[in-house]
Protein backbone atom coordinates (compact mmCIF):
# COMPACT_ATOMS: atom_id res chain seq x y z
CA UNK A 1 0.00 0.00 0.00
CA UNK A 2 2.76 2.44 0.91
CA UNK A 3 4.60 1.84 -2.39
CA UNK A 4 1.62 3.13 -4.47
CA UNK A 5 1.08 6.43 -2.60
CA UNK A 6 3.65 8.43 -4.69
CA UNK A 7 1.91 7.28 -7.89
CA UNK A 8 -1.47 8.57 -6.65
CA UNK A 9 0.15 11.84 -5.65
CA UNK A 10 1.64 12.28 -9.15
CA UNK A 11 -1.74 11.62 -10.75
CA UNK A 12 -3.37 14.28 -8.57
CA UNK A 13 -0.64 16.78 -9.44
CA UNK A 14 -1.13 16.12 -13.15
CA UNK A 15 -4.91 16.48 -12.82
CA UNK A 16 -4.58 19.84 -11.05
CA UNK A 17 -2.08 20.97 -13.69
CA UNK A 18 -4.47 20.07 -16.52
CA UNK A 19 -7.31 21.85 -14.77
CA UNK A 20 -5.17 24.94 -14.29
CA UNK A 21 -4.20 24.92 -17.96
CA UNK A 22 -7.87 24.68 -19.01
CA UNK A 23 -8.85 27.58 -16.72
CA UNK A 24 -5.95 29.65 -18.04
CA UNK A 25 -7.01 28.98 -21.64
CA UNK A 26 -10.57 30.07 -20.87
CA UNK A 27 -9.31 33.26 -19.23
CA UNK A 28 -7.13 34.06 -22.26
CA UNK A 29 -10.02 33.39 -24.66
CA UNK A 30 -12.30 35.61 -22.59
CA UNK A 31 -9.92 38.56 -22.72
CA UNK A 32 -9.28 38.03 -26.42
CA UNK A 33 -13.01 37.97 -27.15
CA UNK A 34 -13.82 41.03 -25.04
CA UNK A 35 -10.94 42.98 -26.62
CA UNK A 36 -12.08 42.00 -30.13
CA UNK A 37 -15.69 42.87 -29.28
CA UNK A 38 -14.63 46.25 -27.92
CA UNK A 39 -12.81 47.13 -31.10
CA UNK A 40 -15.78 46.02 -33.20
CA UNK A 41 -18.24 48.30 -31.37
CA UNK A 42 -18.74 52.04 -31.90
CA UNK A 43 -20.29 53.91 -28.98
CA UNK A 44 -22.08 57.25 -29.50
CA UNK A 45 -24.00 59.56 -27.19
CA UNK A 46 -27.17 61.52 -27.83
CA UNK A 47 -30.68 62.43 -26.72
CA UNK A 48 -34.20 61.28 -27.45
CA UNK A 49 -35.93 63.67 -29.84
CA UNK A 50 -39.72 63.24 -29.92
CA UNK A 51 -41.74 65.35 -32.35
CA UNK A 52 -44.70 67.46 -31.26
CA UNK A 53 -47.56 68.81 -33.31
CA UNK A 54 -49.84 71.73 -32.41
CA UNK A 55 -53.43 71.06 -33.45
CA UNK A 56 -56.03 73.70 -34.15
CA UNK A 57 -59.05 74.47 -36.31
CA UNK A 58 -58.58 75.95 -39.78
CA UNK A 59 -61.67 78.09 -39.18
CA UNK A 60 -62.80 80.35 -36.36
CA UNK A 61 -65.71 79.82 -34.00
CA UNK A 62 -66.84 78.91 -30.49
CA UNK A 63 -65.36 75.69 -29.10
CA UNK A 64 -68.26 73.38 -28.35
CA UNK A 65 -66.52 70.21 -27.14
CA UNK A 66 -62.98 69.02 -26.44
CA UNK A 67 -62.95 65.29 -25.72
CA UNK A 68 -59.31 64.72 -24.65
CA UNK A 69 -57.16 65.85 -21.75
CA UNK A 70 -53.44 65.93 -21.00
CA UNK A 71 -51.96 62.45 -20.94
CA UNK A 72 -54.71 60.87 -23.05
CA UNK A 73 -53.68 58.68 -25.97
CA UNK A 74 -55.05 59.63 -29.39
CA UNK A 75 -55.18 57.60 -32.58
CA UNK A 76 -55.22 58.51 -36.29
CA UNK A 77 -58.62 59.83 -37.35
CA UNK A 78 -59.95 60.08 -33.79
CA UNK A 79 -62.34 63.00 -33.19
CA UNK A 80 -60.76 65.36 -30.67
CA UNK A 81 -63.32 68.15 -30.54
CA UNK A 82 -65.43 70.49 -32.65
CA UNK A 83 -66.66 74.05 -32.91
CA UNK A 84 -70.28 75.10 -32.83
CA UNK A 85 -71.32 73.99 -36.35
CA UNK A 86 -74.58 75.98 -36.56
CA UNK A 87 -73.11 79.06 -38.36
CA UNK A 88 -71.43 76.83 -40.93
CA UNK A 89 -74.56 74.71 -41.44
CA UNK A 90 -76.54 77.88 -42.16
CA UNK A 91 -73.87 79.08 -44.55
CA UNK A 92 -73.96 75.77 -46.43
CA UNK A 93 -77.76 75.94 -46.74
CA UNK A 94 -77.56 79.53 -48.04
CA UNK A 95 -74.95 78.55 -50.61
CA UNK A 96 -77.07 75.60 -51.74
CA UNK A 97 -79.98 77.99 -52.34
CA UNK A 98 -77.68 80.28 -54.30
CA UNK A 99 -76.60 77.38 -56.50
CA UNK A 100 -80.22 76.44 -57.21
CA UNK A 101 -80.99 80.06 -58.06
CA UNK A 102 -78.08 80.29 -60.48
CA UNK A 103 -79.16 77.03 -62.11
CA UNK A 104 -82.58 78.58 -62.79
CA UNK A 105 -80.97 81.76 -64.21
CA UNK A 106 -78.77 79.69 -66.47
CA UNK A 107 -81.68 77.61 -67.75
CA UNK A 108 -83.57 80.80 -68.67
CA UNK A 109 -80.46 82.31 -70.29
CA UNK A 110 -79.90 79.14 -72.29
CA UNK A 111 -83.51 79.26 -73.53
CA UNK A 112 -83.21 82.90 -74.64
CA UNK A 113 -79.86 82.26 -76.27
CA UNK A 114 -81.16 79.24 -78.19
CA UNK A 115 -84.15 81.26 -79.49
CA UNK A 116 -82.05 84.24 -80.58
CA UNK A 117 -79.53 81.94 -82.26
CA UNK A 118 -82.31 80.26 -84.20
CA UNK A 119 -83.91 83.56 -85.24
CA UNK A 120 -80.65 85.32 -86.09
CA UNK A 121 -80.19 83.18 -89.19
CA UNK A 122 -83.65 84.10 -90.54
CA UNK A 123 -83.38 87.85 -90.07
CA UNK A 124 -86.20 87.88 -87.49
CA UNK A 125 -83.79 88.99 -84.74
CA UNK A 126 -81.05 91.60 -84.72
CA UNK A 127 -77.39 90.92 -84.18
CA UNK A 128 -77.46 92.94 -80.96
CA UNK A 129 -80.18 90.79 -79.43
CA UNK A 130 -78.19 87.66 -80.27
CA UNK A 131 -75.01 89.09 -78.68
CA UNK A 132 -76.92 90.15 -75.58
CA UNK A 133 -78.39 86.66 -75.21
CA UNK A 134 -74.93 85.11 -75.62
CA UNK A 135 -73.45 87.46 -73.01
CA UNK A 136 -76.28 86.73 -70.57
CA UNK A 137 -75.82 82.98 -71.07
CA UNK A 138 -72.06 83.23 -70.42
CA UNK A 139 -72.59 85.44 -67.35
CA UNK A 140 -75.10 82.95 -65.95
CA UNK A 141 -72.59 80.13 -66.42
CA UNK A 142 -69.90 82.11 -64.59
CA UNK A 143 -72.30 82.94 -61.76
CA UNK A 144 -73.21 79.27 -61.40
CA UNK A 145 -69.53 78.27 -61.30
CA UNK A 146 -68.91 80.83 -58.55
CA UNK A 147 -71.93 79.67 -56.58
CA UNK A 148 -70.71 76.06 -56.78
CA UNK A 149 -67.22 77.15 -55.64
CA UNK A 150 -68.75 79.07 -52.71
CA UNK A 151 -70.77 76.02 -51.72
CA UNK A 152 -67.64 73.85 -51.86
CA UNK A 153 -65.79 76.31 -49.61
CA UNK A 154 -68.67 76.42 -47.13
CA UNK A 155 -68.84 72.63 -47.05
CA UNK A 156 -65.08 72.49 -46.36
CA UNK A 157 -65.45 75.05 -43.57
CA UNK A 158 -68.14 72.90 -41.98
CA UNK A 159 -65.85 69.87 -42.16
CA UNK A 160 -62.98 71.90 -40.67
CA UNK A 161 -65.10 72.76 -37.64
CA UNK A 162 -64.31 69.18 -36.53
CA UNK A 163 -60.79 68.40 -35.31
CA UNK A 164 -59.24 64.94 -35.79
CA UNK A 165 -55.94 63.48 -34.66
CA UNK A 166 -53.46 63.20 -37.57
CA UNK A 167 -51.51 60.29 -36.06
CA UNK A 168 -50.93 58.21 -32.94
CA UNK A 169 -49.70 60.18 -29.95
CA UNK A 170 -50.24 61.44 -26.43
CA UNK A 171 -51.81 64.78 -25.51
CA UNK A 172 -49.06 66.96 -24.07
CA UNK A 173 -50.94 70.19 -23.35
CA UNK A 174 -54.56 71.34 -23.47
CA UNK A 175 -54.62 75.05 -24.19
CA UNK A 176 -58.35 75.94 -24.17
CA UNK A 177 -61.68 74.88 -22.71
CA UNK A 178 -65.17 74.55 -24.24
CA UNK A 179 -66.86 77.91 -24.76
CA UNK A 180 -63.68 79.67 -25.85
CA UNK A 181 -63.94 81.83 -28.95
CA UNK A 182 -61.11 80.73 -31.25
CA UNK A 183 -59.52 82.42 -34.21
CA UNK A 184 -58.46 80.32 -37.17
CA UNK A 185 -55.29 78.30 -36.51
CA UNK A 186 -55.26 78.92 -32.74
CA UNK A 187 -53.59 76.02 -30.91
CA UNK A 188 -56.11 73.84 -29.10
CA UNK A 189 -53.89 70.97 -27.95
CA UNK A 190 -50.33 69.78 -28.45
CA UNK A 191 -49.75 66.12 -29.24
CA UNK A 192 -46.50 64.20 -28.82
CA UNK A 193 -46.02 61.71 -31.66
CA UNK A 194 -44.88 58.51 -29.97
CA UNK A 195 -44.05 56.30 -32.96
CA UNK A 196 -41.62 56.47 -34.46
CA UNK A 197 -39.30 58.42 -32.17
CA UNK A 198 -35.88 59.78 -33.02
CA UNK A 199 -32.54 59.82 -31.31
CA UNK A 200 -30.20 62.68 -32.14
CA UNK A 201 -26.59 61.50 -31.85
CA UNK A 202 -23.21 62.68 -33.13
CA UNK A 203 -20.23 60.89 -34.69
CA UNK A 204 -16.70 62.15 -35.27
CA UNK A 205 -15.22 62.46 -38.73
CA UNK A 206 -12.82 59.56 -38.12
CA UNK A 207 -15.76 57.24 -37.30
CA UNK A 208 -18.15 58.62 -39.92
CA UNK A 209 -17.66 55.68 -42.27
CA UNK A 210 -18.99 53.28 -39.61
CA UNK A 211 -22.30 55.11 -39.25
CA UNK A 212 -24.07 54.66 -42.57
CA UNK A 213 -27.80 55.17 -43.23
CA UNK A 214 -29.67 51.91 -42.73
CA UNK A 215 -27.24 50.57 -40.11
CA UNK A 216 -28.94 48.81 -37.20
CA UNK A 217 -28.03 50.06 -33.72
CA UNK A 218 -28.74 49.30 -30.07
CA UNK A 219 -29.84 52.19 -27.84
CA UNK A 220 -29.46 52.18 -24.05
CA UNK A 221 -30.90 54.54 -21.45
CA UNK A 222 -29.86 55.11 -17.83
CA UNK A 223 -33.49 54.65 -16.84
CA UNK A 224 -33.47 51.10 -18.26
CA UNK A 225 -29.83 49.91 -17.96
CA UNK A 226 -30.63 46.25 -18.68
CA UNK A 227 -32.88 46.94 -21.67
CA UNK A 228 -31.83 47.78 -25.21
CA UNK A 229 -33.95 49.45 -27.87
CA UNK A 230 -33.59 48.60 -31.54
CA UNK A 231 -32.98 51.43 -33.95
CA UNK A 232 -31.75 52.25 -37.41
CA UNK A 233 -29.69 55.16 -38.69
CA UNK A 234 -32.00 57.11 -40.95
CA UNK A 235 -30.03 60.27 -41.67
CA UNK A 236 -26.45 61.49 -41.57
CA UNK A 237 -25.91 65.23 -41.80
CA UNK A 238 -23.85 66.31 -44.85
CA UNK A 239 -22.27 69.17 -42.89
CA UNK A 240 -20.04 69.17 -39.80
CA UNK A 241 -20.76 71.09 -36.61
CA UNK A 242 -19.27 71.55 -33.16
CA UNK A 243 -20.25 69.06 -30.48
CA UNK A 244 -23.39 70.35 -28.71
CA UNK A 245 -23.13 71.14 -25.01
CA UNK A 246 -25.86 68.63 -24.19
CA UNK A 247 -23.87 65.69 -25.57
CA UNK A 248 -21.44 64.09 -23.13
CA UNK A 249 -18.56 62.40 -24.95
CA UNK A 250 -15.04 61.47 -23.86
CA UNK A 251 -13.63 63.60 -26.68
CA UNK A 252 -12.94 67.32 -26.75
CA UNK A 253 -16.03 69.48 -27.12
CA UNK A 254 -14.40 71.54 -29.84
CA UNK A 255 -14.12 68.52 -32.13
CA UNK A 256 -16.20 68.63 -35.28
CA UNK A 257 -18.93 66.00 -35.45
CA UNK A 258 -21.73 64.96 -37.80
CA UNK A 259 -25.31 64.71 -36.64
CA UNK A 260 -27.17 61.39 -36.92
CA UNK A 261 -30.89 60.79 -36.77
CA UNK A 262 -31.73 57.32 -35.50
CA UNK A 263 -35.28 56.10 -36.03
CA UNK A 264 -36.66 53.86 -33.27
CA UNK A 265 -39.81 52.13 -32.19
CA UNK A 266 -40.90 52.42 -28.55
CA UNK A 267 -44.07 50.30 -28.27
CA UNK A 268 -44.26 50.63 -24.47
CA UNK A 269 -43.66 54.42 -24.47
CA UNK A 270 -40.74 54.23 -22.06
CA UNK A 271 -38.52 56.91 -23.60
CA UNK A 272 -39.12 60.63 -23.00
CA UNK A 273 -38.16 63.85 -24.73
CA UNK A 274 -34.55 64.88 -24.08
CA UNK A 275 -33.59 61.66 -22.30
CA UNK A 276 -29.81 61.01 -22.67
CA UNK A 277 -29.01 57.71 -24.35
CA UNK A 278 -26.01 55.65 -25.43
CA UNK A 279 -25.94 54.30 -28.97
CA UNK A 280 -23.86 51.23 -29.81
CA UNK A 281 -23.09 50.21 -33.37
CA UNK A 282 -21.52 46.88 -34.26
CA UNK A 283 -19.11 47.79 -37.03
CA UNK A 284 -17.87 44.30 -37.94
Amino acid sequence: MEKHEPVDHDIKKKSFLKLGIIVLVFIILYFVFTTWHHHKQLTLYGNVDIRDVNLGFRVSGRLLTLDVDEGDAVHPGELIGHLDPEPYIREVNARKAAVNQQIAFLEYAETVYAREKRLSGTGASSRDRYNNALTSRNAAKASLDKAIADLSESTLNLQDSYLYSPSEGVVLTRAVEPGTMLAANDTVISVTLINPIWVRAYVTESELGKAKPGTHVQVYSDSFPKKSFDGQIGFVSPTAEFTPKTVETPDLRTELVYRLRIVMQDPHHQLRQGMPVTVKILTG
